[in-house]
Formats: C-alpha cells, structure tokens, sequence
C-alpha cells in the first residue's frame, strides 16, 4: 500500500499544529544526531557500501549476537518483502488489524495468505509456512510476551514466525524475543531506528535470525539498498545509544492520560493500550469525516483506520504528542459534535 499509511499530511493544504497521525517518537529528531549527519554529508559523493556491513557489525554488538546474524534493510518495509521472498508460491497467516504492508508483500510474492485475529493469535492453529506477528501491533498496541512466543515456536516447529519489533521500544510491558534466537531457527525478527529516533525519512531497519536465514535474505537483496546518510546515522544511534534514547516512560503516561480523556467524551470509546498509540472508536463510522474536520478546521492530524485489515470507519488511530498538544486535540473532539 503506497497510499493510506499514517502520517499524509501531504494530502492537505495546510499548516498542522500536531501530528498525532504517526507513530514516530513525537519530539523528532535529536539535535546531535542532526549535527552529526550535517557533518556527514559529503559522503553522498560515494556509494555507500553494498551491505552495509559495517552497521551491521554495530547492531550485533548492541545486540550481543554474531553479525552473521543481523541484515541492515532500507526501513523494517524493506525487510518484509525480502522475507516475503523466501516464501514465493507458500501460505502466510497475518493477524488482524494489523501492519498493511505484511499482506502486500505476500500478494507479491502470490502466496496464499489466512487472517487471523491478532488478538486470538495463542488459540490459532497455524498450519502456514509463515506467519507474521507485529508485537507490540501496530494499530491497537496488543502484545504478546516472549514466552507465549516460545510456546508458539515449539507447537509449530514446521512454521517460520516473523515478529515485528518496530514499536518494542515503545511499551514496557513486553520485551523483544531476540533472546530465542539462539534457540529457534525458524524465527525472524524485523526491527526499525526509524520510529525511536524519529528518522522515518531516512528509512532504517534490520533483521535478526538465524545465519542460514540472513544467508539466503542477503542473496534477494538489492545492493545499495540502504543509503550512506542512513549508514552513518544508524552508526552514530549505536554509538550513542543510550544517550539518544527516549524517554519512554514519560510519553506513555502522556498516552494513558490521553486515553482517559478522550475515553471521557461522549461519542467516543478508546481501546487501552500500553503504547503511546492507541485505537478509538466512533459511534458513527464518520473516521474520514473527522479526520477532515480536524485538519481543516484545527490543524491537527489523526489516522483514519478505516483501512486496516478488520476494521472500518468508526475507528481512527492516535498516537500521542506532548501534554499541550494533547489538549488541543481533546478540545478539537470535544467540539466535533458541535460543529
């Protein structure tokens, strides 16, 4: 799907005071990290290496695993249509709502793909070659824990599970599974810098599994997928990680005021989430209209779920920003009815 994901502010003619549209860490990109790249820029005069191997090397140092088992992709996108290749011609489960770009990549590649509920995903009986997982999910924030992970991965051993990691950052009450990968070759993991670090535009991910795997993805890969800017940025975040960090803490108790308040409003019902993204849904299936009205009439911009996989038009998405913007989106709704 090239059109319909978060974050099309393009699509208006206008200035926005707030982006609550995108998952991306909301308080942009650090300074230092900019300062760095200023100073890089003369690098784009060279082709970046054709792997970017030397990143890789520097994720699987963070990560404490070999480099042998780490693939540097051009955004975590990039990584689910490689993955997706491997699989050409088999079947794939993908949970819903979820991630559009897991199904395009497997229509692609003319697999036969069965949905099942992402919340349901421990009572399904996978019987695919692959099944992808985004955890925490992207849109509702719905988690699974590494152990149900691992109980998965032992009761289909025939099955390759892909769990999504781009927003494993931005909860607290999951941590990443990479720790069965030393156990499970029939695990991937796809990771992104892109939301943490709020580099969306410089698109930068990676995955993780088992050598054989990352043999085999490296072969369907493109060369030069991932640009020398990005290389130098993913190398400056690893090594300054904990400086450059956020605050995560601090942005999830934004996100759960936010839900109690807009979940206080008539006319609208929030899904909880642990993630500073969270599902709402409208007692009318007005997302399309809403979404304009926000836009146009108060400058700030929302996600219209309508198009995920499982839901329609009374749900929009919403990821929260700093506690002033918030407000301006909850006096926004508050007069949507009034309008």
């Amino acid at each position: 799907m090239i059109y319909g994901h978060g974050d099309d502010g393009y699509l208006y003619n206008t200035t926005f005071k707030a982006n609550f549209s995108s998952n991306v860490w909301y308080e942009s990109t650090a300074a230092k990290l900019i300062t760095h790249l200023k100073h890089k820029l003369p690098a784009i005069a060279n082709y970046p290496t054709p792997n970017a191997d030397e990143l890789s090397e520097k994720i699987a140092q963070h990560h404490q695993l070999e480099a042998a088992s780490i693939l540097t992709t051009n955004g975590a996108t990039e990584a689910f249509y490689l993955i997706a290749t491997l699989f050409y011609g088999k079947t794939a489960a993908i949970g819903t709502p979820t991630f559009s770009e897991y199904e395009d990549a497997c229509m692609r590649n003319k697999m036969r793909i069965s949905f099942y509920k992402r919340a349901d995903l421990l009572d399904t009986n996978f019987k695919d070659d692959i099944v992808f997982i985004c955890n925490p999910n992207n849109p509702d924030g719905y988690s699974t824990t590494v152990t149900e992970i691992r109980t998965l991965l032992l009761k289909f051993p025939k099955t390759t599970f892909v769990i999504d990691e781009a927003y494993i950052d931005f909860t607290l009450s999951i941590d990443s599974c990479k720790s069965l990968l030393k156990e499970f070759n029939t695990l991937i993991i796809v990771k992104s810098l892109t939301k943490l670090f709020s580099i969306p535009g410089l698109r930068l991910g990676y995955i993780m599994c088992h050598p054989e795997l990352k043999q085999k993805l490296q072969h369907a890969k493109m060369p030069w997928s991932v640009n020398a800017m990005a290389i130098e940025a993913g190398k400056y975040i690893f090594n300054n990680y904990k400086a450059l960090a956020p605050n995560m803490a601090t942005l999830l108790n934004f996100s759960k005021a936010l839900q109690q308040d807009i979940d206080t409003l008539s006319g609208f019902t929030v899904l909880p989430s642990t993630t500073p993204f969270f599902l709402v849904k409208l007692d009318s299936p007005d997302a399309a209209k809403l979404k304009d009205y926000l836009a146009y009439t108060h400058q700030l911009l929302i996600r219209d779920a309508s198009n995920f996989r499982g839901l329609d038009g009374h749900y929009i998405r919403i990821a929260s920003q700093s506690p002033q913007k918030n407000e301006l989106l909850v006096n926004a709704l508050k007069a949507w009815h009034t309008h």
